[in-house]
């Protein structure tokens, strides 16, 4: 103990002192507070200036929006309202109708061009003449407006190009086309115009104030197949690398090298204006909108940098003041060779030192008595240790003593007894097994039971043991034979449960019992066979009658029961007596029997009662031939000690077709035949009978 606390205490160079852990550890709890604060306020200021910048876009982009609905749908009524003066509903003066044109071209700035059309498509007047006696039939917005009113979208001039002012962008136009009709509502013509597309320009730049622009926020319109409709020159006629499947949304994106904040506003129509599908996008580059934030981003590095180098001598004095007084206890213990040598000075300097140094005064204290107390016991353990193994050793005597006598036991017993592991290898087997299945106990250990007997004699077991290895009780019979002797044995297999509910393995118990299974057998004979004329009785005519009748539906051939008894046999039972009776009654039995085949029965139901089973018969009528057999029989006399007696039957006759005829119940062809013998009776007797009256 005295070289293990010294190793514990004894400095090393490569450990690093208590006051170092604690100042590593202050530094890293402020660096990882400090890096925690600023990693929030980072997130939260970044958070903040995206969705200040997106929500100012979003407002303005619905604005935006919202002018351009108005503005189309307001100009998109206008021309409505035009088409519908009477001046064009007629066509007749075509010089007024161009003097009315130019006066709403030059009191409505934006429409860059009106005309109407006849019903071909020729325009009859237009404002300035422009275009007059041209075929516009082919033109869009001409077919639109024959079909109804028509809307087109922005595109360039193509006719109009080379006779309209010049002007720094190119001439693009916003079509408007309604079909004229007279009063009649015969179709006349078409009503154009052409609206420039510089009132979207004047609305933006009406909308983008001077704060968005410090900003450098820039608005576009975009038509539906994604092309720039209005905004900087240089992207009018492109394609933005924008995801319009998130209209409405505030995405971000690249341009050019650039990135962009950007919020998406679809237009949506207003009135009878349908729309046409146009995006307005508000941009704003990502470094305008996160300045603020990246100025932020460098105040609090700077802020972090300077609590970190302010941490570190506070950490430093904090972990010697802690320290200290450690170190103090830690020389006092190191300075000892054993701990309990003498009591242990009291070191203070805070409340856990003082309770660690006030522990170790008493750890020394109990030492100190610990070793006396070793001492004391060491000089008894050897005297403690003889006394415990000869205590052993004869516990030892008496478990192979017990152990012998259980051996000695199960080997007399006329049981089979065994022990099978969950791995069906056999640990334990008595002698008994020898003389009853031929196996040597000795020679048996450890193999598994499969191998050990074979799969014709182990397929029995099989199922009883998988259910005792399940934790089920199983019992079944099998036969084992041995020196010539055959046994029928019964075994049961009890499962070995552990106290956790498995199943260790199987205890096995066989017993023989071929005599009383002989015993059963006899005594089920006997329950079957009448006792005085050793004919099958009612028990055993019972089961053969419903076995050949569900034979002779099966096989389609006849069946008949003859029902029979003794003519006057109780005037010869009360007048010659019950022994004479019963000769009667046996020779009537084996005259019986030599009137039908080894395959009918002959069976006594009681009494001078008998019946017979004839099976297998082509024709029912081929059981009058065995009835006439059966009368010829008994006309021989029967010799009794009194003198001869002459014997004589009645019978009655039911038959079953067999085939797929319905099945007759057994006891309703008994009663068939029963009621047929008692008409034979009143026929006179010594006759037989049909049932039903046939034949």
């Amino acid at each position: 103990m005295n070289v293990a606390m010294q190793d514990l205490t004894r400095p090393r160079k490569d450990r690093l002192s208590l006051g170092s852990w604690l100042t590593a550890a202050v530094l890293t709890a402020v660096l990882l507070a400090v890096l925690s604060c600023v990693w929030l306020i980072e997130n939260f200021a970044r958070a903040h200036a995206e969705r200040r910048a997106t929500e100012s876009l979003r407002q303005i982009a619905l604005d935006f929006r919202g002018a351009l609905d108005r503005g189309m749908a307001q100009q998109f009524q206008e021309v409505k309202v035009l088409s519908q003066l009477e001046l064009f509903q007629r066509h007749d003066d075509v010089p007024a109708m161009r003097r009315a044109l130019e006066q709403i071209r030059l009191g409505f700035g934006h429409f860059a061009w009106l005309g109407v059309t006849d019903a071909e498509g020729r325009v009859l007047a237009a404002g300035g003449g422009l275009l007059e006696g041209v075929n516009v039939a082919q033109r869009p917005w001409w077919q639109g407006g024959k079909a109804g009113p028509f809307v087109g979208d922005v595109h360039a001039a193509v006719l109009l190009e080379k006779l309209l002012p010049k002007q720094e962008e190119p001439w693009r136009f916003v079509d408007f086309a309604l079909p004229l009709r007279d009063e009649r509502g015969r179709y006349l013509g078409v009503f154009g115009v052409h609206l420039s597309w510089t009132w979207a320009r004047q609305i933006r730049n009406e909308l983008i104030d001077t704060a968005m622009e410090s900003h450098a926020a820039e608005a576009l319109v975009i038509g539906q197949d994604g092309t720039v409709l209005l905004g900087p020159p240089a992207l009018e006629g492109r394609k933005l690398a924008l995801d319009m499947g998130t209209i409405d949304t505030a995405q971000r994106y690249s341009d050019a090298g650039v990135d962009y904040f950007a919020v998406t506003a679809a237009t949506r129509g207003q009135g009878s204006y349908p729309g046409l599908g146009w995006t307005v996008l508000m941009r704003m580059p990502t470094s305008v909108a996160l300045a603020d934030y990246q100025k932020l981003r460098g105040q609090i590095v700077m802020v972090a940098l300077a609590l970190v180098a302010l941490s570190v001598p506070l950490a430093w004095l904090l972990a010697r003041r802690l320290s200290a007084p450690l170190e103090r206890l830690a020389a006092v213990i190191s300075s000892r060779r054993h701990l309990g040598d003498e009591p242990l000075p009291r070191v203070g300097g805070y409340r856990e030192v003082a309770l660690l140094s006030g522990a170790l005064a008493d750890l020394s204290a109990r030492q100190a008595r610990q070793d006396a107390a070793l001492t004391e016991l060491n000089t008894s353990l050897e005297q403690r240790v003889e006394q415990r193994t000869a205590e052993l050793q004869q516990a030892l005597r008496q478990l192979q003593a017990g152990e012998r006598r259980l051996r000695t036991i199960a080997d007399n017993l006329p049981v089979l007894i065994s022990y099978i592991d969950r791995e069906q290898r056999l640990q334990f087997l008595n002698a008994t097994f020898k003389p009853w299945m031929d196996i040597d106990p000795a020679r048996a250990l450890g193999q598994r039971l499969p191998e050990l007997i074979g799969p014709e004699a182990y397929e029995p077991r099989r199922q009883a043991l998988q259910q005792a290895l399940d934790g089920e009780r199983a019992s079944f019979e099998t036969e084992a034979e041995a020196g010539g002797v055959k046994r029928l044995l019964r075994a049961d297999y009890i499962p070995d449960l552990l106290e956790d509910g498995s199943v260790a393995g199987v205890y096995t118990l066989a017993t023989d019992i071929t005599a009383a299974k002989l015993v059963e057998q006899h005594l089920d004979r006997l329950s079957r066979v009448d006792g005085l004329t050793g004919l099958p009785n009612r028990r055993q005519f019972d089961e053969r009658l419903e076995e050949a009748l569900a034979r002779s539906r099966r096989n389609a051939q006849c069946l008949a029961l003859i029902f029979l008894d003794i003519d006057k046999f109780k005037q010869i039972n009360d007048g010659l007596g019950h022994a004479a009776g019963d000769q009667v009654l046996q020779e009537f039995a084996r005259r019986l029997g030599r009137c039908v085949r080894s395959t009918d029965m002959v069976a006594r139901l009681g009494g001078d009662e008998f019946v017979l089973i004839l099976e297998g018969l082509h024709q029912p009528d081929e059981a009058e031939l065995v009835a006439g057999k059966i009368l010829h029989a008994m006309q021989e006399p029967v010799e009794l000690p009194t003198g001869a007696l002459q014997l004589a039957t009645s019978m009655g006759i039911a038959a079953y077709a067999g085939g797929p005829d319905e099945v007759p119940a057994a006891a309703a062809l008994l009663a068939s035949a029963d009621e047929a013998l008692y008409r034979a009776k009143g026929a006179g007797r010594g006759c037989f009978r049909w049932a039903g009256g046939a034949h």
